[in-house]
């Protein structure tokens, strides 16, 4: 099958068995793989009223078919279960050589149920399934568990190409802003996909294959990736600036344009911007560059970290870390910034997550609502260092920190102030002030995943010009940029492709690829169709999980409250004004239910 290895893994913890299944063709067609693919296997199987920490519930691996093959920048494997967070459908994004590696193991997807009895790791290598005792791992941060899983395997070569997703203290304390690590790299847009492990016992899977990914016209492909290289390598962004700093080259950007938070989105103005922009970041870290598989671009930043009480090794801040766990805490501290970050890769946090409950948190302190006698934790913003032992406490659940551990929306609702929590059906905004870039924050509103941006990058078009240039405090077009990053991103995830090509790439240039791995006569709005089908999938999954267009909002602040300073000053979200278009362009009714016609038209009215 090009592209494809035709099966499908599945696995029973609570029996400890496992088989291996063929896969649909019909399903291929219809959503092509990785996360079109997962979620349709997971809404077909899953109960939408199910207890996402239950044993009932499952979760879904699935890489896409241009996975492995070679295709630049198509290395992700997509993890699809219900959040923790929204309790709708949720799917992280893992990075680095797992998908890839899973796809030579011989799956195009991995289905995991039950639980198992005690702490294990699932072990697809060297041809066999094996479930291996991981109780000396439970409590044990993600470094240390793959290093000591490795060490175990007493094969230096073996451990050198195995390659391992795993959770940590926070998963295995079931925290709902807990995720799933992979490669030591921080999963995208996780949905508390670690606390779903670790409900199940599941320490981690470590995959090592052995098969290859046949693809239909090699030289086409090799022909079709090398003219792409070029392209990237002569944009200056997937050419210099990403290589160079990764994300964090935004942060100046979103300043100038007044969309970077401050103290939980009260304030857009950063006043000492010189001490988290690149220039810093310069002086502060060794940064060094790792590439996902298949990639040229290298952005994922490793880096030391030898400040006299903020020392680690690990991963280096991007600009989600910066604004997540940086500006909208006050903390302009950058070597502090980037112990956090690391700490949410050692412990298994979701960064945005992490920010979001200790923006509410700092907020909830600074109102008066709680005070610091309640969590034992001096916390108010720009407390750099409360933040971080505040991270430890919470990852572990030790002594008051487990009031914290419950999320951001939780805590503000126990503490009688659920307006102090900004986030979307449950989880927290990604570090973009939906004030200062309309079309994002409609995106924002709209997302099945809730508020994150990893699910329709508008800004590579209202931030930086890409592709067209928007004014993002405009309006105007918005309703159909949002709907078109929406249904591209999702066909992206769909054949593996990570999105951050878009920043030197049309996606018409992403079709000979596909075409040349399939065999296939695709045309880029056949792809964009497939996009489209999968995100009204979800949507229909998170209907019946309870979900309407009720829930399609900001928090008043962003509606009701203009901001205050900085260069976006005055500017408030027009949400409420983009909406009835947006769901006329998607063909739904003024309530936001997916319409009889749209689901004929997108093979959906068995599933409605």
């Amino acid at each position: 099958m090009n592209g494809y290895m035709g099966s499908i893994l599945r696995v029973n913890l609570t029996q400890r068995k496992y088989t291996v299944e063929q896969v649909d063709q019909a399903w291929l067609q219809s959503y092509l793989g990785g996360r079109g693919l997962a979620t349709k296997i997971y809404s077909d199987e899953v109960d939408s009223s199910i207890d996402p920490l239950s044993e009932e519930n499952k979760i879904v691996f699935a890489t896409g078919p241009l996975v492995g093959t070679g295709c630049i920048s198509a290395a992700s494997c997509y993890v699809v279960s219900k959040s923790t967070l929204t309790g709708g459908i949720g799917c992280a994004k893992t990075r680095g050589h797992f998908g890839a590696e899973l796809k030579f193991a011989g799956y195009d997807a991995l289905i995991i149920e039950g639980t198992a009895d005690s702490p294990g790791v699932l072990s697809r290598m060297d041809g066999k399934v094996l479930f291996k005792p991981a109780l000396h791992l439970w409590g044990r941060n993600t470094i240390d568990s793959e290093r000591i899983f490795k060490a175990e395997m007493k094969d230096d070569w073996g451990a050198r190409e195995t390659y391992m997703a795993c959770i940590g203290p926070a998963g295995e304390q079931q925290l709902p802003i807990a995720t799933l690590i992979s490669d030591g790299f921080l999963s995208v847009g996780g949905g508390g996909i670690g606390a779903i492990m670790g409900a199940k016992n599941l320490k981690g899977i470590a995959v090592k294959g052995e098969q290859s990914v046949q693809v239909a016209d090699g030289n086409r492909l090799m022909q079709a990736v090398t003219t792409m290289i070029n392209k990237l390598n002569g944009a200056a962004i997937t050419s210099e600036l990403m290589p160079q700093w990764g994300t964090a080259f935004l942060v100046q950007l979103c300043k100038q344009k007044g969309m970077l938070p401050q103290s939980n989105f009260q304030s857009a103005s950063v006043e000492k911007i010189k001490n988290l922009g690149t220039d810093a970041i310069a002086s502060a870290f060794a940064l060094r560059s790792r590439g996902c598989f298949a990639c040229s671009i290298a952005c994922l930043k490793k880096t030391d970290l030898k400040h006299p009480i903020f020392q680690g090794k690990g991963v280096a801040p991007t600009y989600m870390a910066i604004g997540s766990l940086g500006t909208n805490l006050g903390v302009v501290d950058l070597e502090a910034v980037g112990r956090a970050n690391m700490l949410c890769a050692e412990m298994g946090l979701d960064p945005i997550a992490t920010g979001g409950l200790f923006a509410t948190a700092m907020e909830l302190v600074e109102r008066g609502v709680l005070s610091s006698e309640d969590i034992k934790l001096d916390l108010k913003f720009g407390a750099a260092d409360v933040l971080v032992k505040g991270m430890e406490l919470v990852s572990t659940k030790k002594g008051f920190a487990k009031r914290l551990g419950v999320g951001g929306k939780v805590l503000a609702e126990n503490s009688g102030s659920p307006e102090l929590f900004m986030g979307v059906k449950g989880a927290p905004l990604a570090s973009f002030d939906p004030r200062a870039i309309q079309g994002l924050g409609l995106h924002f509103a709209t997302c099945n995943q809730g508020p994150h941006h990893a699910y329709g990058y508008t800004f590579i078009d209202e931030l930086l010009s890409v592709h067209n240039s928007m004014d993002p405090w405009d309006t105007e077009g918005k309703p159909e940029l949002v709907r078109e990053y929406q249904d591209m991103t999702a066909v992206m995830d769909s054949l593996g492709f990570c999105n951050w090509l878009l920043l030197g790439l049309k996606f018409s240039n992403l079709v000979p690829m596909t075409n040349a791995v399939l065999g296939t006569q695709y045309k880029a709005p056949d792809l964009m169709e497939i996009g489209e089908r999968a995100w009204n999938l979800e949507r229909l999954f998170n209907s019946k999980a309870g979900f309407t267009g009720e829930d399609d909002r900001l928090p008043d602040r962003f509606t009701k409250e203009p901001i205050g300073d900085g260069p976006a000053e005055g500017q408030v979200s027009r949400v409420p004004e983009m909406l009835p278009k947006y769901y006329e362009l998607r063909g739904w009714s003024e309530e936001g239910t997916v319409r009889p016609e749209t689901l004929e038209r997108l093979g959906l009215q068995e599933l409605a």
